[in-house]
Order: structure tokens, then C-alpha cells, then sequence
């Protein structure tokens, strides 16, 4: 695992006792008007990662969000999070294979995230938050100039991700940052250098 996701991890988690010890008890937070089976936000974005020899492929992102709270403050919550998220990448690293010429000509990955997303927001103003998931992950890559010219891989991603936006009331509207990291994949992989990765994006939430 990335150390600097971990690092991440560890502070967000950190993050998550502090909010909970300083939100005073037998406060209450607005609950939510939308059934809980429909979504309760979405972001769209990009990322970045490159390997090694600096090369760097650049993915766009979509993500759909669920949020189930399990405790309300006066502007706090912890809320069980799922995440589908979805990539496409459109800028591709020179060779993916040191000192050979093999391009990269297409790469996808999907994803379920399932983890715990906390929230301080006020009725109006401005908002911030922080989420940590992991779940299966899908990634398929096509290639020229080499022997292998397809892949498909079944990983395991981990995800965290700060958020810092304004409140409308009724609707959020924000920006969000974080980092994403697979696990549990094949040495042999030439795209897994690639998966995951810096990824910052605008969000909406709603209530």
C-alpha cells in the first residue's frame, strides 16, 4: 500500500474521533427529505498518476454517492458511505515499457467504495468533510507495439477524500481532493502503474 495514502488514512481517521468528542450530545442535525435509496450527491473530476519513470496518464471521473447517516450533531454526521465510481482515460504516458515503444491506448476502471464519510455542516456557510473507502475495482487496458495487446484485472481499491465547500441549504456545493490506491494486483500488469491516484473534482450533495 502507497505510505503517503496510508499517512492520509491515519490523519482522516483522526480527524473522524476528534469531530465526534467535541460535537455536544443530544444535538441534532436536519434530517434528510430524500428517500435513502437515491443518491445523495455526485462529483466529477480527474486524476493523475504516473510511474516511475515519470510517466503519468490522466483519467476522467465520475462518482455517485449514497450517504446512510448513523449519527447527527448540530452540524455534524457520520454517515455510511457507497461510492460507484467510474474512470476513462484520455491522456496516455509516452511507453509503458521501459526502453520499448508500447502505447497505452485505452484504459477504464470501474469501482464500488464502501466506507464512512463525516460531514460538518451548518444550515448555511461554509462546509467541509472527509471520506475513507475501499471496495472491488475493475480495470481493462489495450495496447500496440508489444506481445500483449489487451488486460483485464479484478483489484481492490482504497480511497480517501477531503472536501471543502458551501452550504446552500438545501444543496452543497464544493470542491474535493484525495487519493486512491489499488491492492492485491498483478505484478505482471502493465497498466496497474496507472490506476488510481491524485483525483480532485467539484461536488454536489443534497438533502
Amino acid at each position: 500500500m502507497n505510505r503517503r495514502l496510508l499517512a492520509c488514512l491515519l490523519f482522516t481517521l483522526s480527524l473522524s474521533s476528534l469531530a465526534w468528542a467535541q460535537t455536544p450530545p443530544g444535538s441534532t442535525e436536519k434530517a434528510a427529505s430524500s428517500p435513502v435509496w437515491l443518491p445523495r450527491g455526485a462529483m466529477v473530476g480527474v486524476s493523475l498518476r504516473g510511474d516511475d519513470r515519470g510517466q503519468t496518464a490522466f483519467a476522467a471521473q465520475a462518482r455517485l454517492q449514497w450517504q446512510v447517516p448513523f449519527y447527527r450533531g448540530r452540524v455534524d454526521s457520520l454517515s455510511l458511505l457507497v461510492e460507484p465510481l467510474a474512470a476513462y482515460t484520455f491522456a496516455y504516458p509516452a511507453t509503458v515499457v521501459e526502453d520499448r515503444n508500447v502505447d497505452m491506448r485505452a484504459l477504464r476502471l470501474f469501482s464500488l467504495l464502501v466506507g464512512v464519510a463525516y460531514r460538518s455542516r451548518p444550515e448555511r456557510g461554509l462546509e467541509w468533510g472527509f471520506q475513507v473507502g475501499t471496495g472491488p475495482a475493475w480495470y481493462a487496458a489495450r495496447f500496440t507495439g508489444g506481445e500483449k495487446t489487451r488486460e483485464s484485472y479484478f483489484v481492490g481499491l482504497l480511497d480517501g477524500r477531503l472536501q471543502l465547500g458551501y452550504n446552500f441549504g438545501a444543496y452543497s456545493l464544493g470542491l474535493g481532493v484525495g487519493y486512491s490506491d489499488r491492492y492485491n494486483h498483478r505484478r505482471t500488469s502493465l497498466a496497474r502503474s496507472y490506476v488510481g491516484g491524485l483525483h480532485l473534482g467539484l461536488y454536489l450533495e443534497w438533502r
